[in-house]
């Protein structure tokens, strides 16, 4: 049966709002390759007109970003602009003009329906109708709930294996080995361009710029990455214990100091604090480490703090390093001591721990447990090297 439509002043209201819907629109770009100087913040600020979606670019390139706070030169990032809507609208709703609502419209008479014909109900126009605008028009406000969430759920489950993560690295900390490190200071917060610490108790954000000054006739550059660092104490015959509660880049440099930009937070940074060149970090790929027979013994030395109950991702050194052949990625196991205790019972040797080693030096290394079977861990327990990547 055909099909006519009465135009009232609504519709003619409804197109005076909603000239989107009328005129074409140029296609969003659906990929951006990232240029040296790029955020997540500045790609959502560009291309979904809100810096404050940088988490849904961050969601869709999971495989490709492993830390939100670091992208590189090169990485081929996708943008999808249907996956989510600005929190704040880029322009004013436009206002209706009065001729639009006091000009009259022209309207066409429906066709009579024909008697012997069943009357079509309300539902199914509305489900044929959705199915004609189905694949013209897009949601005006991004996906449905349910949807986004399980898009949110396979970001963060169907992740690339990786033997070692650049995170894990920079913020494990590691032990000095008597070693005069070359330690800059972190000044405090300041006001830019202006070099001027303020208390020395505020503690710093994300994105936040701070006065640094480089160690005697050292000099930093504009780009140079740096980690901050925190004084942990000392652990007897291997030196300071270097616990890294941030990253920052530099930005500028004013009066003989520097201005350096937060990019990443292991903890508070706060005035007072030090800084280091950032080591470079080289992944592994997607390699697994192998077993090895009669692998590198060692002991622990303990963690950066009086760590009584033994957890996943706790930070622990041992005390065989890069001269031992100890490397990255390598798995290590904490056994027992057989033994017999003063009341008659035994201990026999088995498996307490097992762990990765994340940072090497030259003498020691750092590890992070991976899976406790028996919290009971002390200090000098005895380790092994049980795994390694292939080189």
């Amino acid at each position: 049966m055909p099909r006519s439509f009465r135009l009232t002043w609504l519709g003619a209201l409804a197109l005076v709002l909603c000239p989107a819907f009328a005129q074409g629109q140029e296609p969003a770009a659906q990929t951006h390759t990232v240029r040296k100087g790029d955020t997540l913040w500045d790609l959502a600020r560009q291309y979904r007109n809100d810096p404050f979606l940088w988490p849904d670019i961050y969601r869709l390139n999971t495989s490709v970003v492993e830390d939100p706070h670091w992208i590189y030169p090169g990485e081929v990032l996708r943008l999808d602009a249907s996956e989510a809507v600005a929190s704040v609208p880029s322009t004013d709703t436009p206002s209706v003009p009065d001729s639009a609502l006091a000009a009259p419209v022209a309207v066409e008479e429906p066709a009579a329906p024909d008697p012997e014909e069943a009357p079509t109900s309300l539902v199914s126009i509305t489900k044929e109708g959705a199915a004609e605008t189905e694949d013209e028009m897009a949601p005006l406000f991004g996906k449905p709930a349910a949807q986004s969430m399980q898009e949110t759920l396979r970001a963060y489950t169907n992740q690339p294996y990786r033997p070692l993560r650049r995170s894990e690295f920079y913020s494990s900390g590691f032990l000095s080995e008597g070693e005069r490190l070359p330690y800059g200071d972190v000044l405090g917060p300041v006001t830019p361009p202006q070099i001027r610490a303020q208390a020395r108790n505020v503690g710093a954000l994300p994105y936040t710029v701070l006065a640094i000054e480089a160690p005697g006739r050292a000099t930093y550059q504009v780009g140079d990455t740096l980690l901050v660092v925190r004084a942990g104490g000392e652990i007897e015959d291997h030196g300071d214990v270097v616990i890294p509660t941030g990253m920052v880049q530099v930005v500028d440099t004013a009066d003989g100091k520097y201005l350096a930009e937060v990019v990443a937070m292991y903890g508070t940074i706060r005035a007072g604090q030090h800084v280091l060149p950032a080591e470079s970090f080289t992944g592994a790929g997607s390699e697994r480490a192998v077993p090895v027979e009669q692998g590198i013994p060692a002991h622990l030395l303990g963690g950066p703090a009086r760590q009584e109950l033994k957890a996943p991702q706790m930070v622990v050194f041992l005390d065989k390093g890069r001269r031992d052949g100890v490397a990255t990625g390598d798995i290590f196991e904490i056994r027992r001591t057989p033994e017999q205790l003063a009341d008659g019972t035994i201990r026999v040797d088995e498996v307490m721990a097992t762990m990765q080693i994340v940072h090497v030096r030259e003498r020691t290394a750092t590890a992070r447990l991976l899976r406790i079977i028996s919290p009971d861990i002390t200090i000098g327990a005895k380790v092994r090297q049980v795994a390694k990547l292939p080189s």
